[in-house]
Order: structure tokens, then sequence, then C-alpha cells
């Protein structure tokens, strides 16, 4: 760790002491492990500025929430305890230092940095491999198309690329149901940041890519990442939105990994004329969605059967007065038992899925964990940027995937708080922790 310059301007241990927010960063760089990272150009050329530093500013930037680099700039030069801890020895560099750092940085370096961390998360138990959330997150670009105060903004021209963002894609990220319909949607120029998190909300695996490429297929990209990494075991469960729901990515998950998989119907990935509900269950003569009743294996074939609502259901059966709306025979018959049908899902993983249960209920529940995360990381509706290059833009969201980890990482392993993991505003507040760490 770098010794603080302070004796001219403050005595540094009752800073830490007595402020709480100094002693978080202070322990934040300290369990911040950069020793296997390149720092300064020991070859030919300048020297030039400690990438380390810089990398500790971007993560001040990133948990204050700071827009731009020259706001970043004045943060700092208003905090000079912060500059000592960053490591800027010789004063805080020229704006133009922060954007060549993060153009000329390989991503690959940071996602290094990021999984040392978690790999110590997970081998500790602090972060568990049984149970997986995939989301992703609007990132609007910088550019006048996204100014809403722009009479000329392009919201519909997918092929008029933003002049200052050619990697920007043409998307949306809010729209209004009106009559059952989608309706008032607003559109943006930007990407998407797609990320795993684990069950406690810490993020194992992250990217940054154009709008025009699908969360499905980002997370296939991801989940196989997330396995080389950290080798989690069969029967892992896997989350996500209806945005997931494609048949090559239940196959994927169930198939190939072995594992299950929790993701509800999309309706928009149905045959028509639709013949299933809201929750993947075939709908009976009177329209009704039917309720899943076992499964059956016959040799090689499998089947789901699906039993009447009103038969199976006493929530159902009050609405209706126990009757059927359009009497069938077979709800009054001798048996009564009421229609029935089964759905084929030999080798569909897709249909396999029992989305009318318990179950899949409780456990679906679980992926609001992963938007409490999105909270956390930042801006609720969609992040922002003011960099221009996709790599800048790339090293920006994975600086800020890191910084969650790296406060989960501090909080349980550097100062022994493991419920603090997820406090990324008041895990140091205690002032027993004073350099103690």
């Amino acid at each position: 760790m770098h010794q603080f310059q302070t004796a001219l301007f403050y005595n540094f241990e009752l800073l830490i002491q007595f402020s709480s927010f100094y002693r978080k960063y202070y322990f934040l760089f300290k369990a911040l492990n950069l020793s296997d990272t390149h720092d300064k150009n020991n070859g030919i050329g300048r020297t030039g500025h400690s990438r380390h530093a810089m990398l500790r500013a971007f993560i001040i930037k990133h948990l204050e929430q700071i827009k731009s680099v020259p706001k970043l700039i004045e943060f700092l030069d208003a905090h000079p305890a912060l500059v000592d801890m960053c490591a800027f020895f010789n004063g805080i560099p020229d704006e133009s230092q922060f954007y060549r750092f993060l153009d000329e940085t390989k991503n690959s370096e940071l996602q290094k940095i990021h999984y040392q961390i978690n790999k110590v998360l997970t081998d500790s138990k602090i972060v568990s491999l049984d149970l997986f959330i995939a989301d992703s997150k609007p990132i609007m670009a910088a550019t006048r198309e996204n100014n809403f105060k722009n009479p000329n903004r392009n919201t519909r021209d997918k092929h008029s690329k933003p002049k200052h963002n050619p990697s920007a894609t043409l998307s949306y990220y809010s729209y209004q149901t009106i009559n059952g319909k989608k309706d008032n949607f607003i559109f943006f120029w930007g990407y998407r940041t797609h990320v795993i998190v684990s069950r406690e909300g810490i993020p194992l695996v992250e990217t940054t890519l154009p709008n025009n490429i699908t969360d499905a297929e980002v997370a296939k990209k991801l989940i196989k990442r997330l396995k080389r990494l950290f080798h989690f075991k069969k029967k892992s469960i896997f989350i996500a939105d209806a945005a997931y729901d494609k048949k090559e990515f239940y196959n994927f998950i169930v198939n190939q990994l072995k594992c299950q998989t929790f993701i509800p119907i999309n309706p928009r990935n149905q045959q028509e004329p639709k013949t299933f509900g809201s929750h993947g269950c075939p709908l009976c003569q009177a329209r009704l969605e039917m309720k899943s009743h076992g499964i059956w294996t016959e040799g090689l074939r499998k089947r789901i059967k699906f039993r009447c609502p009103i038969k199976v259901r006493q929530k159902i059966a009050k609405q209706y007065n126990n009757e059927c709306p359009i009497k069938h025979s077979l709800f009054s018959g001798k048996k009564a038992y009421g229609c029935t049908k089964y759905l084929d899902i030999t080798n569909d993983a897709r249909s396999n899925v029992p989305r009318d249960s318990n179950l899949f209920k409780t456990t679906f529940n679980l992926r609001t964990e992963v938007e409490r995360y999105f909270a956390r990381l930042g801006d609720r509706e969609a992040e922002q940027t003011t960099h221009y290059k996709l790599k800048s833009i790339k090293n920006q969201i994975t600086i800020a995937h890191l910084s969650m980890s790296l406060i989960a990482y501090t909080a349980a392993i550097f100062i022994n708080q493991p419920d603090k993991i997820r406090c990324y505003r008041t895990f140091a507040r205690q002032s027993s922790l004073c350099l103690t760490g």
C-alpha cells in the first residue's frame, strides 16, 4: 500500500477515525490488491501517471455517482485526502489522462481484478454458487439523439447512427400498457450492461454490448464464462425474466449444464393462435388456463398432464360457483373429473418448467435481488455515460461492477462485517474499525 502524504495539511489518523466517508475509501483501497496489475510504463517513453491511482479515482467516481471526468477532477481537488489515497503524488492529472486510461486499458485486466475479488468471496463461502440471476440494464450514449428536449432527436431510424457513437444501437427502456397493448415506447441510443449476480446480489460476471444483441444470446456466453471461472455444480438454479424465454437457452442450461431454470413465458414467443395461458399451461375449451397435474413417463416419452382449473383450485372454483362456463360434459358426468390435456415435453426443456407451481413462484421471486443490485449500481432507469468509444464504456461499467464486489470483499473479509456486503455507503461507518483492517 502506498504511503499517504498528509503531514502538511491534516492528521490522517484523526481524519480516518472521525470521518466514515474517508474511512470507507481507506479500507476499500487497502483491500484492493493490484500487485498483479501493471502500474506505470517502465520501457521506452514517458513513465506516465499511475494506472493504479486512475483505477482508484474511477472507483470514487462510480461510488459517488459523479457524472463526468471534469466533475471527478473537481471532486478530488476538493478532497486532498482522497488524492493521497488514490496515490496521485504529483498532483491530479489532466482530464485527457483519465480518458486515455479508459481508452487504453484492456478490459480483460479489469475483469481479472474483478474475478480475483469474487474468487476470495466464493472460496470463503460469503458468496454462494447454487443460484444465479441474469439481467441487463440500459446505458444511454452521450449523444444529442438522447436529449428529450431536442426536437430533431432520432428515435426511429435505426440505420441513422449517432455521429460520435458509431457502436450505439437503437432500443427502448420504457413503455406503457394501454388497453392490453404496449404503447408510448421511449427509445434511446446506447448499450446494455449484462450481468449475472449471486443470490446475495454480488456481480460474478458481466459485459457491456450494443443494444442489438439479445439478452438470451449474451447470457449464454456469460454462463459459459461463469462455468469456466467458478465451476458451479449441476442442479444449480438460473433465474431470469421473460426476455430470456428462448427454447435454445433452456436446452443449453438444462440439457448441457444439467441445471434448473426459472423463466416466465414471453407471450411474443408463442405460436398463433395462442392456445397457452400466461403461465405456459394449455387453455381449455372455456378459455381458462388449466393447471399442471404431474408428469407422465412412457418409455422415452415424457408428458405433462393438465386438468380443469375449477377441479383443482378451490379459489377458481368459487369464482365460477363450481360450474363449468360452457357446461362441458366431462365436468358433470359420472366421474366429473373435468377436462384433461397432455403436453409432450420430450427433450423440450422450455415446456418442462412448471410455471404454475408454488416452487416456481417462490423461486422466481428471488429475481428481485438483481433489481436491488441495479438500484445500488446507479441510476434506476438507465446508466449514463459521457464517453464515445465502446471500449471506454465497457471499462467504465466493468469498474462499476468491480466496485460492488470490492465493497462486499472489504466488508466481509477485510473488516469482518459480512452483514454489510451490500451496504455500499455505510459498511465502514463504525469508528471502532479505525485503522484496524
